[in-house]
């Protein structure tokens, strides 16, 4: 997506009222009414700038004191929760219409113990891993860019039941699996983000390491400084425009 804009607006039929409170939540404000044959329309604009919220400010990302990391997702998980950021060589078949899929609010759990650094605000750069063993080099690549809105642990969770109304609408997994990830994982991580930019230009690894600089022993989280940040968008193409210095 390309801004080219500083302010955009959409009109909304004022009897859509769950529609108007949507967009009213991710930094639409009531401009004006414009009346039609039709009905009262609401003319709602929205202006990108810092508006010192994750969910208002979306799309835009705020680099400015948030950290940055690489985090590490599996392929078959990866297709599902970022259709966007689908490959050339990916099957469109695959996608299935649910919350997940659609939604720009994702939910992912892992054990990976790197993610106890992560906090809200955040910057998630999102690596797909490698779909053939001892290729990581040339086939993993990384693809999106995320906001975390916030990350819980286990512990956060009063029972299992907390956990499922948690993670259920946003994340890619079915019921079977979030219990046994559930009993399963220690630690137990859980992490809410927005999927706020897709890469024009996928990054391979081989990229990363000698063109970027970023190295690592362990790929699953990955610390990235604010210039390793600044280089994946301008190489991976992003709009620079939705990044907030």
């Amino acid at each position: 997506m390309k801004l080219n804009s500083d302010i955009v607006y959409v009109t909304v039929f004022e009897k859509y009222r769950a529609l108007v409170n949507l967009f009213l939540k991710y930094g639409f404000k009531e401009h004006g009414q414009k009346e039609s044959v039709n009905g009262t329309e609401l003319v709602l604009t929205k202006e990108f700038e810092d508006q010192g919220d994750i969910l208002l400010n979306y799309p835009l990302v705020k680099s400015r004191n948030n950290n940055k990391f690489i985090l590490s997702i599996r392929p078959e998980f990866h297709s599902k929760m970022f259709p966007d950021s689908l490959l050339n060589n990916e099957n469109f078949d695959l996608l299935e219409d649910k919350t997940h899929t659609n939604s720009i609010h994702k939910i992912y759990i892992c054990k990976m113990s790197g993610v106890r650094n992560i906090r809200s605000g955040d910057i998630i750069v999102i690596y797909r891993t490698t779909d053939r063993k001892f290729q990581a080099k040339w086939r993993s690549v990384v693809t999106s860019i995320a906001v975390v809105e916030e990350v819980k642990t286990g512990s956060d969770f009063v029972d299992l039941n907390d956990y499922l109304n948690y993670t259920s609408d946003y994340s890619i997994f079915n019921e079977s699996e979030l219990r046994s990830y559930y009993r399963d994982f220690d630690p137990l991580y859980v992490i809410k983000m927005t999927y706020n930019i897709a890469l024009e230009k996928r990054l391979i690894r081989k990229k990363l390491i000698e063109e970027l600089g970023i190295t690592s022993n362990y790929w699953g989280v990955v610390r990235l400084t604010d210039q390793q940040f600044k280089d994946i968008v301008k190489e991976g193409q992003a709009d620079e425009s939705l990044i907030i210095d």
